[in-house]
This record gives structure tokens, C-alpha cells and sequence, in this order.
């Protein structure tokens, strides 16, 4: 592994599992001193253990969690180089099957979340000289999707901020960047098509055939991918749409 990321202080959200786990041992395993956080406690002390980092519970949704959160990297690091907004909650709900407050809690978490930590942090960023912002986002904010229609629009929310912060910020050198993923065998996803289909690894892996690929990508490649963005490797982009979903877009 490399040391590209030595020196530099990176926290991602919702990162006590699945693919925000594996975007916290990729940093650590490149250099970076990261912070775990999240909402599973006992899951993220775990992994902060594993990989000699820290964890802060956090969660998006309150506006103070998320200040305290970028607080408590900053008291802790001297300074904050990278956030990944990762924590996302994906319930399988059409349009008619919703309520008003399911919707809300989703766009509590993936959208106003993602807000709510990206404001905490660019203020130390900008004071650092630069940093990073890395939203995760989904192919379904593309196209869609009838049983996931508040995580669809929650996402598409997601990369319009994305790009508009990436415009705000260029010139505090803030690089905003957004990674497309397809589908991938992450806890969550699976416990979701296991209790849709009886059983979800099945399910994922008849999808994955039908991409051009022929395979669901890993949640080691989503975390690579964010590894280079996150390095001065990619000094000069953002605004970047990041597809790491095996092809499904040719």
C-alpha cells in the first residue's frame, strides 16, 4: 500500500461497516490519521481498534452532532484534510407506499446530512489551505427507481450539492468530488434484498451479471477510488462524477 495520504487528516461518516469501513481502512492503510463515526458504537470502536484510529459517535441528522464531530477532529488532529459523506440510509419505499416523515428521514440523513458536515468542516478546510469533500452517491440518482424513490431523489440532491460546492470552494482550493456506485454486497444492501427476496447475496449477484462486467463491484473498490480522490494525486479535480459501478452506464 502507499504512503500518498501521510500527513493528512480524513473522518468519514456512517464508516462503522460496509462500504464506509472499507473507506476507513483503505485511508489508514495509505497514511492517513482518520476518524471512525457513526451511530453503532460498538461497531466503530471495533474498527477504530483495528486500524489505530478513533471513533465519534455521530449522528447526521442533528446539527450539533455534526459540528461536534468536525469539533473533535480538529481538537484532536490540529486539522481536518478530507471528509467523506458516506452515512446513508436506503429503505425500499415507492412512491405510494411513503410517508411524509419516511421521506424526511431520508433526506434527513443522506442529503441534509451531508450538509450539515460539509458546513462544520469547510471553514478548518479553507483555514488549512485546501482540503477535500467526497460525497458517496449511487447510480440511482441517474435513473431512478420505483420501490427506492426518496434514496433516488435524496442522491440526486446530493451530487446537485456536490457540484455546486465544488464551484463555491475552488477558488479556497476545496476539491468536491461525488463516486457513482452500482451495486455492492455491503451489510446493509444484503439484509435489504433478504428481506425483499429472501435472499439477498443471490439477488445481488444476478444483478452483477447483468452488468457489463458481469460482477457487483466490492466495497474495496468504492474505498480505492475514494482513496485517489482524496490524494494530491487528484489536486486538480473536483466536481468529478466518479463511476466505479462495473459499466452499467455504456
Amino acid at each position: 500500500m502507499s504512503s500518498r495520504l501521510n500527513g493528512k487528516v480524513a473522518v468519514v461518516t456512517g464508516s462503522t461497516r460496509g462500504i464506509g469501513e472499507a473507506i476507513v481502512r483503505r485511508l489508514a492503510a495509505e497514511g492517513a490519521r482518520v476518524v471512525v463515526s457513526g451511530i453503532d458504537s460498538a461497531d466503530g470502536v471495533r474498527v477504530a481498534r483495528e486500524i489505530g484510529a478513533t471513533y465519534v459517535d455521530a449522528d447526521v441528522r442533528l446539527p450539533a452532532r455534526c459540528e461536534g464531530l468536525i469539533d473533535e477532529v480538529v481538537r484532536e488532529h490540529g486539522r481536518i484534510d478530507v471528509l467523506v459523506n458516506n452515512a446513508g440510509v436506503f429503505p425500499s419505499l415507492s412512491l405510494e407506499a411513503s410517508t411524509a416523515e419516511a421521506w424526511d428521514q431520508v433526506f434527513s440523513v443522506n442529503a441534509r446530512g451531508a450538509y450539515l458536515c460539509s458546513r462544520a468542516a469547510v471553514p478548518h478546510l479553507r483555514n488549512g489551505g485546501g482540503g477535500v469533500i467526497v460525497n458517496i452517491g449511487t447510480a440511482l440518482a441517474y435513473r431512478g427507481s420505483e420501490d427506492r424513490i426518496a434514496y433516488a431523489a435524496s442522491k440526486g440532491a446530493l451530487l446537485s450539492l456536490t457540484k455546486t460546492m465544488a464551484h463555491a470552494f475552488a477558488k479556497d482550493r476545496i476539491r468536491c468530488n461525488w463516486v457513482t456506485v452500482g451495486w455492492v454486497a455491503s451489510p446493509g444492501e444484503i439484509a435489504l434484498r433478504d428481506e425483499l427476496t429472501g435472499n439477498g447475496r443471490a439477488y445481488l449477484a444476478e444483478r452483477g451479471e447483468r452488468t457489463p462486467f458481469g460482477r457487483i463491484e466490492t466495497t474495496e473498490e468504492i474505498a480505492a477510488g475514494v482513496a485517489y480522490l482524496s490524494s494530491d494525486e487528484a489536486a486538480h479535480i473536483t466536481g468529478c462524477e466518479l463511476n466505479i459501478s462495473g459499466g452499467m452506464w455504456i
